[in-house]
């Protein structure tokens, strides 16, 4: 946690402001951006709530904002609305693509495209009851990598194509819209041990003073929590299995999180 910190403040002592999805957007919509420099920090809670509360912690403490975006599988309703009492961002990091590619075993780009409105429905109806059990606004969402997008060459965000959808929900931004990417002069994303830094080392862009940073962060690379990365390794490894044969579905579906335990973020708190 010392490494966020020393980063969150040294960008600081550089004159960044630190934002938060949401908060950078509402600049953006009001015209009132500068020169910066600015730095955006987004954080995608894959897995490991415990690394989360810490990173949070770090975040909270620098008194900065940052983004968090859960997925149905990490998504923690007091934590969320914890994080935005405090000025930073708890939102969806949603996957429907993938999830309804994996339950109906969609083999090809021309079969996702078939079935996307019953994909759309689906994720109109997680993000309603999300919004409902948080009272969070959601108006920004960030779209998960699965290993089945890449497979079919289909990105989740690809669903929110359809601004009516956007309209109906109340949707403004998708982390990867180009309205919001354009603004940024470099991205830089965390990677798994040896590999820290997947785009160059974000500090060094700091210190050159680039003017508009972004930094995205997943907590299962900023401290080991070994039973539930296993976890999820166990779930991936039963998701691949049902999706190639259907036979193993019935084996593999106890690794499949539930609504109800999900909800709570039951299985990850326990560590």
């Amino acid at each position: 946690m010392h490494e966020l910190h020393s980063l969150l403040e040294q960008a600081l002592a550089q004159g960044y402001q630190v934002h938060s999805i949401a908060s950078i957007w509402e600049k953006i919509k009001a015209g009132q951006l500068q020169d910066g420099p600015y730095l955006v920090l987004r954080l995608d809670i894959d897995t490991d709530l415990r690394t989360t509360r810490a990173l949070w912690r770090v975040v909270r403490e620098m008194g900065v904002q940052a983004s968090f975006y859960f997925r149905l599988s990490t998504l923690h309703v007091n934590l969320m609305q914890e994080i935005h009492a405090a000025g930073s961002e708890a939102s969806y990091h949603y996957e429907e693509i993938a999830t309804y590619a994996k339950r109906h075993r969609l083999k090809s780009r021309a079969e996702v495209e078939a079935h996307m409105p019953a994909i759309r429905a689906l994720f109109a109806e997680n993000y309603r009851r999300i919004k409902a059990l948080t009272g969070l606004p959601l108006h920004t969402v960030a779209s998960h990598g699965d290993w089945l997008n890449r497979r079919l060459g289909v990105i989740n965000h690809e669903l929110l194509q359809d601004r009516g959808l956007r309209e109906e929900l109340g949707i403004e931004l998708e982390a990867y819209d180009l309205v919001l990417l354009q603004h940024y002069t470099q991205r830089f994303s965390d990677g798994a041990y040896p590999n820290l830094w997947l785009d160059g080392n974000p500090l060094e862009a700091i210190h050159a003073g680039l003017p508009f940073v972004e930094i995205l962060l997943h907590p299962r690379h900023w401290r080991a929590n070994i039973p539930v990365n296993l976890q999820d390794n166990l779930r991936r490894l039963g998701e691949e299995l049902a999706y190639r044969q259907s036979w193993c579905f019935c084996l593999s579906r106890p690794l499949i999180p539930l609504w109800p335990i999900v909800q709570g973020g039951f299985l990850e708190s326990v560590f």
